[in-house]
């Protein structure tokens, strides 16, 4: 199979053309022709939004993967920590 990079001159494309129009038939290649503009378009609008998520993705800083230094402050984290039981103060005196 010959690369399209090898269709130069105007009598290869003329060949072709009439290779084409025998096998599809003239009725469709009208229809042939304009499907194969809208994947075109739905595969070049695809790359587009590719691309742009690429740089998207660059432009926007990293989240760490450590955990946050602060303690949450939201209400629910507040009422977690008044769940957990207080231990008591051990007396670091020994006993006799």
């Amino acid at each position: 199979m010959l690369p399209l990079a090898y269709f130069g001159s105007p009598s290869q494309w003329l060949i072709f053309a009439i290779i084409c129009l025998v096998v599809f038939g003239a009725s469709r290649l009208p229809e042939i022709a304009r499907n194969l503009g809208k994947s075109l378009g739905i595969l070049r609008r695809a790359k587009r939004e590719f691309e742009q998520e690429l740089m998207r993705e660059q432009e926007t800083p990293q989240k760490s993967a450590l955990p946050p230094t602060e303690p949450d402050a939201s209400p629910e984290a507040e009422a977690g920590l008044a769940r957990q039981p207080q231990k008591p103060q051990d007396d670091t005196t020994p006993r006799v």
